[in-house]
């Protein structure tokens, strides 16, 4: 498999055959605040795409995927919002053959004043036989101030397919912080306990141990 790590390239347009692995580790400010990158992922080839945003600063990520004949992606999302700012996703994957599947799987804190906003679409084509979507989006509001949305959507033109979404979106539950209080955590400690325990599946999609354990470092360094 082809493994990449970056932290400010983004392609514009790429093609992919064989086995792929991209994983994009955004801790420091982006040189730029509107990116939008498309795959095509070739007939049997498949692509793992983890995208791990702890930037500061807004942002406009819009990615589309476009599978043909037996591909694969599975695209893993974790953001978190610190300051006054506007982070969107957009992530839109194609089905345009047979025979292909794909997995998004979307995970968010929101612990500011700002807007963070999911958007996922799965399109399944007619002729896309047997192909296979799945989208799962979860965002967790530390803040009454914190402003969010998960939207994902299925638009289906082939009978003989399999497709799913399922969203959550919400304040954090004022019970869990409290026991963890009452354990002798203080309110930052049991806010970061539950951002970590909301982020740390999309993260361990990184299987490297030095840079899993870089990103547990920021990620306790943040300031909630």
């Amino acid at each position: 498999m082809n493994t990449t790590i970056q932290d400010q390239r983004f392609p514009t347009l790429e093609t992919l055959t064989g086995e792929n692995e991209i994983i994009y580790l955004l801790t420091k400010p982006l040189e730029e605040n509107l990116i939008k990158q498309e795959f095509t992922i070739q007939k049997n080839a498949s692509l793992k795409l983890t995208i791990i945003d702890f930037s500061s600063g807004s942002l406009d990520f819009s990615l589309s995927l476009h599978l043909l004949e037996g591909a694969s992606v599975k695209v893993s999302l974790a953001s978190i919002l610190t300051g006054n700012e506007n982070k969107k996703y957009d992530i839109t994957t194609i089905h345009e053959e047979k025979d292909s599947v794909s997995l998004t799987k979307m995970a968010g804190i929101n612990c500011s004043s700002g807007f963070l906003k999911f958007l996922g679409s799965s399109k399944i084509k007619n002729g896309a036989k047997r192909s296979d979507t799945r989208q799962e989006g979860k965002i967790t509001n530390l803040t009454k101030e914190a402003k969010s949305e998960c939207s994902p959507a299925l638009i289906i033109d082939e009978n003989d397919v399999k497709a799913s979404h399922g969203a959550a979106l919400g304040a954090y539950n004022p019970d869990h912080l409290y026991y963890l209080m009452s354990r002798g955590l203080s309110l930052e400690e049991s806010q970061k306990l539950i951002t970590y325990g909301t982020l740390i599946p999309i993260l361990e999609e990184v299987k490297e141990e030095e840079t899993l354990r870089m990103l547990k470092e920021v990620l306790g360094a943040l300031t909630l």
